[in-house]
């Protein structure tokens, strides 16, 4: 896939587009020479996707897009439709599956699934990998920004002995 990148560069700070073919920087700043970004391949993906039919979220990893893992999963023959929710990009797929399965473990049910709430997966997942979501959904992002800047809040809070 070729993608056109836009930017300042960051070694002399003038603007600059580059090509990006199939993960790999093709071309420098004209201004400097260098190469103006920096690019770090990343292993795959944590996905957090419900089904209408099944209680809670499943939390899994893939090293192929959110879409085709819900295609995939679609055609076990379960029945509703998975739905995304939100992805978390990884170096190393296994261990932050590991790390969010982790902070989720009293919500578990089996394999992959856990029955919690939508929002609060996405949060908690957030909290283990100190990643930012990527969301499939406007409305559960701007409950999740609501429920972080609700928790930063009352953290102050307790910080100063108020809670």
């Amino acid at each position: 896939m070729l993608i056109d990148v836009s930017g300042v560069c960051q070694k002399c700070k003038s603007d600059v587009s580059i090509l990006v073919n199939d993960g790999a920087p093709q071309g420098e700043c004209q201004e400097c020479g260098e190469a103006p970004f920096a690019f770090k391949r990343l292993e795959g993906i944590i996905y957090v996707v419900s089904n209408p039919n099944q209680r809670g979220v499943k939390i899994g990893r893939t090293t192929k897009s959110v879409h085709d893992r819900i295609k995939q999963l679609n055609s076990t023959g379960v029945a509703g439709s998975f739905e995304p929710i939100a992805i978390f990009p990884s170096k190393n797929t296994k261990k932050d599956e590991k790390k969010a399965h982790e902070k989720l473990k009293r919500f578990h049910l089996e394999k992959e699934h856990f029955d919690i709430h939508e929002v609060e997966a996405v949060l908690k997942t957030h909290r283990a990998l100190r990643t930012t979501p990527i969301f499939f959904n406007d409305d559960i992002e701007e409950r999740f920004k609501l429920k972080a800047e609700q928790a930063k809040i009352e953290m102050k809070l307790k910080i100063k002995g108020k809670v």
